[in-house]
């Protein structure tokens, strides 16, 4: 069987014809050539030519271009000229001192290599630069100034033992993380040297003992330049090493930063981790506090005895700052008006609802929320269990008023003459105890502030404890008004 197609057939055009467009666009065809400079090239030299100009110092005859070459074929070129090997090596050094290309290769090609003998590829059949450049490094490195002075710096580090440590120390010095410091000295950043640098931050920043602004906000951004498991490495060695002053002079922006980042994710850290980071976060929340506390009594006119009550809350929660989960600041508007900037950090407004003024400050503890009632008449602590309807209330809630923080109840126990051995059994029983260790109570005298983990506190003496009573009394009666 066979097909046939019909042949086609196409019109025929004339010799002139043209698209419309096309001829009108013909029209806009420029007459000469546009004023635009002609840039005649040249072809890349050999190396004959490129050292002949080294040898003369004619550096400005070489190309940027021609440099890469020169440096990528010297290895090959130093077999055929043994005998001129560090000389020219030694010229190209000497005129990459007024060449910033070609000092900028030079270094970064120099770090190349000696990372790459740090991990054992020395072997490698490409060196990186080749041997007398490397050689030759030692006289631009006594002659460096300036802006040369970190690259060199870096690089001498890199040959000595322990580099790591030495590019972390440097790191510090100059408050740089690892790859910023190398960043700013123009040298490849992602080298493995720089990544194994980081860990060895944490341990220096807390042999160092460091905890002025610039220090921590250092080490924080080395903490997340760094991957996930050397991050989590860095901060076991933070919580395992430092274990006094904790959130001294400026380290409580990094207890903040461990508690947002570390506390949702607790199950990462070692049993150790786990209690240091508590701790952490305790005495952090508890400085809030005792913060607040100092100044309302320095900054209100406040009479002696209200000042000595504020002092004796204060005290008192030192002992218990490890078991402060969160805390939540409440103030009268007052307040927060005489205060002002001097509060660095947040609190929140008590609405005026026609309640005694007082500042209220609310713990989040293991089972309970305690509300301590710094001031006024009652004055008083309360405790509540944990739920999530009063975690919305007392956490979320943004508007809390006095009258409503009471109405949720609660246990309550005193602050009138000589409380503090009775409120510590009172937490006792709900299973609230003081800071591990705990031999002393603080802010209150050697006789009835020691403390015994069985036995707790001493009880006032039988005259102290009828005085208690009667206040107690008179206390109870204005709990009754609130």
């Amino acid at each position: 069987m066979s097909v046939q197609f019909r042949e086609i057939q196409l019109p025929q055009n004339p010799s002139q014809w043209q698209p419309k467009n096309i001829k009108i666009a013909s029209n806009f065809l420029p007459t000469s050539k546009p004023n635009v400079p002609e840039i005649k090239g040249r072809l890349l030299r050999g190396m004959a030519e490129i050292i002949a100009d080294v040898e003369s110092d004619r550096s400005d005859s070489i190309t940027p271009l021609e440099w890469t070459y020169c440096l990528w074929a010297k290895a090959e070129w130093d077999i055929k000229n043994p005998d001129r090997t560090r000389e020219i090596s030694e010229a190209i050094w000497l005129l990459a001192q007024h060449n910033s290309r070609l000092k900028q290769q030079l270094l970064w090609r120099l770090a190349l290599h000696h990372s790459h003998q740090l991990e054992n590829a020395a072997s490698s059949n490409s060196p990186v630069l080749d041997r007398s450049l490397v050689e030759c490094f030692a006289e631009f490195a006594n002659t460096a100034t300036g802006i040369d002075a970190l690259p060199v710096q870096i690089i001498k580090i890199f040959t000595r033992n322990l580099p790591e440590y030495e590019l972390a120390k440097l790191s510090w010095q100059y408050l740089k993380t690892p790859v910023e410091l190398l960043k700013k000295a123009q040298l490849p950043a992602t080298i493995p040297v720089v990544d194994r640098a980081g860990s060895h931050l944490a341990g220096i920043f807390a042999k160092n003992q460091i905890s002025d602004l610039s220090g921590v906000e250092w080490l924080l951004r080395c903490l997340k330049e760094m991957p996930a498991p050397h991050q989590l490495a860095a901060v076991e060695e933070l919580l395992v090493s430092i274990s006094t002053d904790i959130i001294k002079n400026q380290r409580s922006k990094l207890v903040e930063w461990l508690r947002s980042e570390y506390d949702p994710k607790l199950q990462l850290l070692s049993d150790t981790g786990k209690e240091s980071l508590r701790r952490w976060i305790g005495e952090l929340n508890y400085s809030y506090f005792q913060k607040t506390v100092d100044l309302v009594a320095r900054m209100l006119r406040l009479s002696e005895a209200e000042i000595k009550q504020l002092e004796e809350r204060r005290d008192f929660w030192a002992n218990y700052s490890d078991r402060i989960q969160r805390v939540r600041l409440l103030l009268p508007q007052s307040s927060v008006s005489t205060i002002g900037y001097q509060l660095q950090f947040d609190v929140d407004i008590l609405p005026e609802d026609g309640s005694e003024l007082t500042e209220v400050c609310i713990f989040q503890l293991d089972s309970y929320y305690a509300m301590e009632f710094l001031r006024g008449s009652g004055a008083e602590i309360r405790l509540i269990p944990r739920s999530k309807e009063s975690d919305r209330l007392l956490f979320v809630k943004k508007e809390l008023s006095l009258k409503r923080i009471r109405k949720l109840g609660g246990e309550v126990h005193d602050r009138v003459f000589m409380w503090q051995s009775s409120c510590e059994k009172w937490l006792k029983q709900k299973k609230i105890l003081p800071n591990e260790g705990t031999k002393s109570f603080q802010g209150m005298s050697q006789y009835y502030g020691k403390y015994d983990a069985t036995n707790g506190l001493r009880m006032p003496e039988p005259q102290e404890q009828k005085e208690r009573e009667v206040l107690l009394k008179k206390w109870q009666k204005q709990m009754e008004n609130l």
